[in-house]
């Protein structure tokens, strides 16, 4: 089979803002007055608090330490449509800290400066006694917005789907999200160390810094975090501290030696690195340790020793390396993708304390490309731990994606994969109920890595009185989901991958992880004469992932890494027990359904390597600036594919498929802090669309582009086919990378070779002071044709095509 087709497609660029739909809504009356008199009387209860807490402070701070700021929770009025000002509560002074939801309704934390309180105020006063030239009260949007005011507490800066303990004297580990937009970072770690000396708080070591926030986990009882955000004005939120969960086996080592003494090795010539982030690794293992080198076995604390006590990351390495060893085993050559590295980032004994895992990856990362650079390296981390966030980003995943993005601080992108943790053995036997529940977990809600989950990949059951627990293909027993996560959250997981089964006995109901049910793989206990362990789950299925990836990534090693993690999606297709879950999709509440349940599928290693086969493949890397120096839309681009019309027209009435992943990595800025731009997770947002069937390319331009259509008035505006496409443009839009399938005639494909790609909102676009609005923006694009038999023809067309062009890195702006 033949490669991918690589393109440098001519750009056309065009002045681009979006065709954005009506928004109708209909206002409630408010009654002034009334309203007035209830926002001005709970912000004077506010005031009168704040000044009661005055007397604390000036008992811990001396005059030059006090604070010069207060918290204001600000509540949003049920009784109107409009959502709470965010705008407005970012001016004046006030710095938005966050936004959060208790008891149903919309509250945002604000950080007000003491001697802009009479400013506030007369916002208020005005809009109680003064109208604007159009008669209306003035700041009416901004006040009828707000049901009260109070002064802020520690409950509204609680994020957490579990609540907050209503015992003020039970020590917890919270992490502290800590605002450094009004004062310098090493200013408010000062402070905060200082702070919680006075009231006997631990701080731990472990500093995470993103944009505007400093993390930090201390172990303080409720009383004591309330008297903390008085003495250093700057908790943004608080939210649990993370600890970890990991599953590990064991099997017996009968005909083990003389399977291994038999293996001999086929090197690939373009080797990737697999860096495994877990317990360790015992790299004297006879079946790694030729793809080992010692000065690459780290650990994240010095006075760790080496070894992989628990097992975990020497299974993983195993399964990374060679894929389920039963299988490989049994090849008299085995090939050879990968070289292995492992930081040993949990402890061998106790229990595995509170930290700050984005700190410790980070400084993972770090040390390994300090060792040795490469330019293809896999992180894989089947570590976890529980989440109850609903998709909201954490400070491990936002670290995750910040090394995965790019910055100004680090302009070096990086592939991860993540397992998506499993669920409680005890709901295990509740199947497949229990999967719908169980949450993905941190921090597989990372929106740039690869989001891992299972399918039952085996079900010979040996053992008497168990049966399989979920059918061959069908739903891993123990995968964790997305399904109730807020909506507009990302996908996840993103794939599914080979993680065994379990086994149920039905008279005790009980679920079990039978030897047989699992993959093989490495032991770290080889030196007992045990070489081999079995092993499952999510932790089992990341590692093959990262398998798979590795032999993509040595078949194109000069493609980037958001390039690799596209091919990886764009290959997969969904198990056939897990599709007949949902299949026929009757609506796209049930396509949605199945994303959240087990992702785009399992990947296809011959789609994701060869193309010409079932698909063929064009691959684009591409950059371009989303936003113009004022903070406006910059540009979109608009691409004409080389395309096999006459070959495609020859198939006429043929039901064919077109796929499109587009995929790029996201500068992250955490922190809860609401819908408006400046406050987005995402530095930038990418879409894509196509022209339809009969739309030439200045139609399509204009139905897409409202600036195009300005500027352009005698175009027609094409008809969109956006019924044709399988998750649509509404649906395939969550996270940062899109892929979806449009299905039709061969006929009507024939037509369809324009396709655009064009920003949608970011934190880049909004925030003026970070200077980030002409950031340039990396993306992949790989589109594919599939036809039921004619892909090698359509392979040959395509290359012809461009061999015939002269000029394809042509850049036009329109």
């Amino acid at each position: 089979m033949k490669g991918h087709i690589k393109l440098s497609p001519a750009q056309r660029l065009y002045d681009f803002s979006p065709v954005l739909p009506p928004v109708k809504i209909k206002a409630k009356p408010v009654k002034r007055n009334a309203h007035f008199a209830k926002v001005k009387s709970s912000f004077t209860n506010a005031i009168e608090k704040f000044n009661e807490s005055q007397e604390f402070t000036d008992y811990h701070l001396s005059e030059s330490e006090k604070p010069q700021h207060l918290v204001l929770t600000f509540k949003k009025n049920l009784d109107v449509n409009e959502r709470l000002a965010l705008s407005s509560l970012s001016s004046h002074g006030m710095s938005l800290l966050s936004v959060n939801e208790l008891d149903g309704r919309v509250v945002a934390n604000v950080s007000m400066p003491i001697n802009k309180i009479g400013k506030l105020e007369e916002i208020l006063i005005e809009y109680g006694t003064k109208d604007t030239k159009y008669d209306k009260p003035k700041n009416q949007r901004f006040i009828e917005s707000i049901s009260e005011i109070e002064f802020g507490d520690i409950k509204s800066l609680w994020f957490s789907c579990s609540p907050l303990t209503q015992d003020e004297n039970e020590i917890l580990d919270v992490e502290l999200w800590l605002d450094t937009s009004i004062f310098d970072a090493d200013v408010i770690l000062r402070k905060l160390v200082n702070a919680a000396e006075k009231l006997n708080i631990i701080v731990k070591t472990d500093i995470i810094k993103f944009k505007d926030r400093l993390v930090k986990i201390v172990c303080a009882t409720t009383k004591q975090l309330t008297e903390l955000q008085l003495l250093i004005e700057a908790i943004a939120e608080i939210r649990p501290a993370q600890t970890i969960s990991n599953t590990f086996l064991n099997m017996t080592p009968s005909e083990q030696h003389e399977w291994i003494e038999g293996i001999s090795y086929d090197y690939h010539e373009n080797l990737t690195a697999i860096c495994i982030l877990d317990t360790g690794l015992n790299f004297a293992h006879p079946l790694l340790k030729e793809f080992t080198s010692e000065e690459c076995v780290l650990v994240a604390e010095p006075q760790w020793n080496l070894n992989d006590a628990k097992g975990h990351g020497t299974s993983v390495s195993g399964l990374a390396l060679y894929g389920d060893l039963k299988i490989a085993l049994q090849n008299k050559k085995i090939n050879i993708n990968a070289l292995l590295e492992s930081v040993k980032i949990l402890p061998d004994f106790g229990e595995n304390e509170r930290r700050l895992y984005g700190s410790i990856i980070s400084d993972a990362v770090y040390n390994i490309e300090s060792i040795r650079p490469f330019n293809q390296r896999i992180y894989t981390m089947a570590i976890t731990s529980p989440y109850d966030l609903r998709g909201v980003p954490s400070s491990w995943s936002a670290s995750i994606d910040l090394l995965c993005s790019g910055s100004p601080d680090d302009d070096t992108r990086r592939l991860f994969v993540v397992s998506g943790g499993n669920m409680a053995p005890e709901y295990i036997k509740d199947y497949p109920d229990s999967n719908i529940t169980a949450s993905i977990e941190d921090p597989a809600n990372s929106w740039n890595a690869i989001s891992v989950g299972y399918w039952a990949s085996e079900d010979n059951v040996l053992e008497k009185g168990y049966v399989p627990l979920a059918e061959l293909t069908d739903l891993g027993p123990s995968s964790t989901t997305s399904m109730e996560w807020i909506a507009t959250s990302p996908f996840k997981p993103d794939v599914v991958f080979e993680g065994g089964n379990y086994g149920l006995d039905g008279v005790y109901n009980f679920a079990a992880d039978l030897e047989e049910l699992s993959l093989l793989t490495t032991s770290n206990d080889f030196s007992s004469g045990s070489h081999f362990n079995n092993f499952i789950e999510t932790s089992a299925a990341t590692a093959i992932a990262s398998n798979f990836i590795s032999k993509v990534w040595s078949q194109y090693p000069d493609y980037l890494p958001e390039t690799i993690r596209a091919l990886v999606i764009h290959s997969a297709q969904w198990p056939k027990k897990i599709l007949e879950r949902y299949h026929p999709f009757k609506n796209k509440q049930a396509v949605m359904n199945i994303l959240r349940t087990a992702g785009y599928g399992y990947p296809e290693l011959s789609k994701a390597i060869t193309s010409g086969d079932k698909s063929v493949n064009l691959v684009i890397e591409e950059n371009i600036q989303p936003y113009n120096q004022e903070g406006k839309m910059n540009k979109m681009a608009l691409y004409s594919l080389p395309w096999p019309s006459e070959e495609l027209e020859k198939l006429g009435a043929e039901e064919v498929k077109l796929r499109v992943t587009l995929s790029y990595f996201v500068e992250p800025n955490p922190g809860e802090r609401g819908w408006e731009n400046k406050f987005k997770y995402a530095s930038f947002g990418l879409r894509f669309d196509f022209n339809s069937a009969g739309e030439d390319s200045q139609e399509f331009v204009a139905r897409i582009n409202k600036k195009f259509r300005e500027s352009n008035p005698d175009y027609d505006i094409g008809d969109s086919d956006s019924s044709k496409w399988l998750l649509g443009p509404n649906l395939r839009t969550r996270g940062s990378i899109h892929s979806d399938i449009w299905t039709g005639t061969a006929a009507d494909l024939a037509d369809k070779k324009y396709i655009a790609v064009y920003p949608v909102g970011g934190w880049w676009k909004e925030l003026k002071k970070e200077n980030r609005q002409t950031s340039m923006a990396r993306f992949s694009l790989i589109v594919s044709i599939e036809t039921p038999n004619n892909n090698l023809e359509l392979h040959n067309k395509i290359s012809q095509l461009l061999n015939v062009e002269t000029e394809i890195q042509n850049i036009i702006t329109i």
